[in-house]
């Protein structure tokens, strides 16, 4: 047993109360960068957050793109023939036709031939100064309910939603990221202040027993008892440091500044305590919000795609049939002549019509095309079945995860304070004689181990709540 001595017991307990006080208070050095600054800088600068907007302005474009289908389109063609001083013929022509939306292009144009042409078709014959025309295409089978044109319109016009949703999956798994390495670190560096407090707390302790060892009142192995002590703390300091290491650099890869250049990491920089109140999810929300997740949205939307495509497949089984119908003058005048009847001399008289045919006779193209389609359907409605049981059983998973977890913080608050009582009393008895170094070592060593386990616990729990967020598609 060992001698109580008045001045080894004070510095103890005025070590241990400094050692207590600064594993919970917070930190005065460095500047405090928060979960939010982090996210802050992530989801407007690192790599993936600018594609997501890319993807975002790549459905825009798309649409874009689409629309030009619709767009009015200027044409001019001439043709002449010379040969053996003889000119066989000169004609040409011009005008604009404009696609709709509903099938119908409608057409003005204005055709000539030169007069001097011995060798002109005689259909090309049209009045000597010209001839202006005003007429219209419709398709009267194949796409007069639904074209090529209108199906892409409207695929790129779900395709935005869908971008949008591919946009929000990646900021969702940047989300994730981020803020898992921000609680690695934030774990990390309070696992390390515990241990460099413990260090310090052995060195102190070890001093303290070398001069008592020194007057005579304590056995020497009691020294090496405290050096073993202090190599320990050392060793739990240097692996701390080192998972430090392993998350600042995972961090470090996340900050970009404005220019698309990596970002310096800030010595300086100090983590939030993952003893911070945490963001209580509602289980019912989290069940809401996941049938609006981004990665099953991103599906719905194909599948709509898809059946527009089916449609689009479907419409190519009828026969193309295409009446055409010009309206023809004499240079600009639709109603040339003396007649008073302008309207029955315009539709009887002055006019060009026709219509194109055309019908494949097996359809082998058609029905394969629409079979693929369907293929396509079904894969896709397959994936999106497995994605939607995929997130549910994560989601039950990490929520019962997150239940387990506050039992294990209300168990490992209790066992920290418990141990810290545990040490008082071992204090007393070894003020009083009755305990040793080994066992107030070994009391100090249980107790800074709980409060290692109780900060693992927080920082875990932290990360099980940015994982029911990110199931449940918030970014």
């Amino acid at each position: 047993m060992m001698p109580s001595f008045p001045g080894f017991c004070l510095v103890t307990c005025g070590l241990l109360l400094t050692l207590n006080l600064a594993l919970f208070l917070p930190r005065g050095v460095g500047q405090e960068f928060a979960p939010t600054d982090f996210w802050e800088q992530v989801q407007t600068r690192h790599p993936l957050a600018r594609q997501a907007a890319l993807l975002v302005s790549q459905g825009a474009q798309e649409l874009r793109y689409a629309r030009g289908a619709f767009d009015p389109k200027a044409y001019a063609s001439h043709e002449q023939k010379i040969f053996g001083d003889k000119t066989y013929y000169s004609y040409g022509g011009g005008g604009i036709k404009l696609p709709t939306a509903w099938g119908i292009a409608l057409k003005a144009g204005y055709d000539w031939t030169s007069p001097n042409g011995v060798y002109l078709n005689p259909e090309r014959n049209i009045p000597a100064g010209g001839q202006a025309l005003i007429g219209l295409e419709i398709p009267l089978l194949r796409g007069l309910l639904f074209d090529e044109g209108r199906a892409e319109w409207r695929q790129a016009q779900v395709g935005q939603d869908r971008y949008q949703a591919l946009a929000d999956e990646l900021r969702n798994m940047l989300f994730l990221e981020s803020q898992k390495a921000y609680w690695e670190w934030s774990f990390a560096y309070y696992a390390q202040q515990i241990a460099l407090d413990a260090q310090a707390y052995s060195r102190e302790r070890l001093t303290a027993i070398r001069q008592s060892f020194l007057v005579g009142d304590n056995p020497a192995i009691d020294t090496l008892e405290a050096f073993l002590q202090l190599q320990s703390w050392q060793l739990e300091t240097q692996e701390a440091s080192l998972l430090q290491l392993q998350a600042v650099a995972t961090m470090q890869t996340m900050l970009w500044d404005e220019q698309g250049q990596p970002l310096t990491w800030n010595a300086g920089w100090v983590p939030v305590h993952p003893a911070q109140a945490f963001e209580t999810p509602d289980f019912a929300d989290l069940q809401q919000r996941l049938l609006e997740h981004p990665s099953l949205v991103g599906y719905q939307r194909q599948l709509e795609q898809l059946a527009i495509e089916r449609r689009w497949k479907q419409e190519q089984f009828k026969p193309e049939l295409t009446f055409n119908y010009n309206l023809l003058a004499d240079r600009f005048d639709f109603n040339p002549g003396t007649s008073n009847d302008g309207l029955n001399n315009l539709v009887t008289n002055n006019f060009k019509w026709g219509f194109t045919f055309s019908q494949a006779l097996f359809l082998r193209k058609e029905r394969a095309g629409l079979a693929l389609t369907e293929i396509k359907i079904a894969q896709t409605e397959w994936k999106r079945d497995l994605k939607q049981q995929e997130l549910t059983a994560k989601l039950n998973a990490y929520w019962q995860e997150w239940q387990t977890r506050q039992q294990q913080l209300s168990l490992a608050q209790a066992m920290t304070s418990n141990y810290d009582s545990l040490l008082a009393a071992e204090q007393v008895k070894f003020e009083l004689g009755e305990s040793s170094v080994f066992l107030l070592n070994s009391r100090q060593q249980k107790l800074l181990n709980a409060q290692l386990k109780l900060l693992k616990t927080q920082a875990d729990l932290q990360k099980n709540s940015v994982a029911l967020w990110y199931i449940a598609g918030r970014n």
